[in-house]
């Protein structure tokens, strides 16, 4: 059951980024078919497993050998390492941070991601919840949205702050401290050089490495 389950998280991972990278280019998620962005050669079936054949193509494509972004390896990984924690119980934090896990991919490539994944997270973290708490919260995140529309110059993204919230709510403080320091950690010693960067990612990372501590 858990290799099936790994299959399924690792198949979610690549599609994740596949939906991410095209979004980027502002092309249809059906159509072209895959192939090497940079030769244009159509990929064959076997190309398209997830792991399984970044492993064997070693990381670039047989045609160009241009090497492949191994963000969709990691996905892939963490994908199925996810979704073998999932059963009856763990189904709404599963669903969580597979959610964010989408929008840490599209905030990979282009720093921005759909809103409608955070109010879906939204929606998840809020689970169970009586509709007054439902009310407080939506009012916390669409003041929090309309006071970052008129800072002058962000530091940090609105996707950020939707992203600390959900956590917050999901976790509660204790654990939300721990998340925001290693994510912070993280993203601090592999980006020492950049000024600008997608923080949803890191924020990703952490919240999976708390996940499966706790697991």
């Amino acid at each position: 059951m858990q290799v099936i389950l790994f299959c399924y998280g690792s198949c979610l991972g690549s599609f994740g980024t596949a939906w991410a990278y095209r979004r980027m280019r502002q092309e249809s998620l059906l159509y072209p078919d895959s192939h090497c962005e940079t030769c244009q050669t159509p990929l064959k079936p076997w190309q398209l497993i997830p792991i399984w054949s970044y492993l064997i193509l070693r990381g670039r494509c047989t045609t160009c050998q241009t090497p492949i972004t191994p963000v969709t390896f990691v996905a892939e990984v963490l994908g199925g390492t996810l979704f073998t924690t999932l059963n009856a119980a763990t189904w709404l934090p599963i669903s969580w941070l597979a959610c964010w896990g989408l929008a840490a991919l599209h905030d990979w490539h282009t720093q921005t991601f759909p809103a409608w994944l955070s109010w879906i997270g939204l929606s998840l973290a809020l689970w169970g919840h009586s509709p007054v708490v439902w009310l407080i919260v939506v009012f916390i995140n669409s003041l929090m949205n309309w006071l970052w529309s008129r800072w002058s110059v962000p530091t940090i993204g609105n996707g950020d702050l939707e992203f600390f919230l959900s956590y917050g709510l999901m976790w509660g403080l204790t654990a939300m401290a721990h998340w925001l320091l290693l994510a912070a950690s993280l993203a601090l010693i592999i980006n020492r050089r950049t000024t600008q960067l997608a923080f949803i990612p890191y924020l990703l990372i952490s919240a999976l490495f708390w996940w499966l501590m706790a697991s």
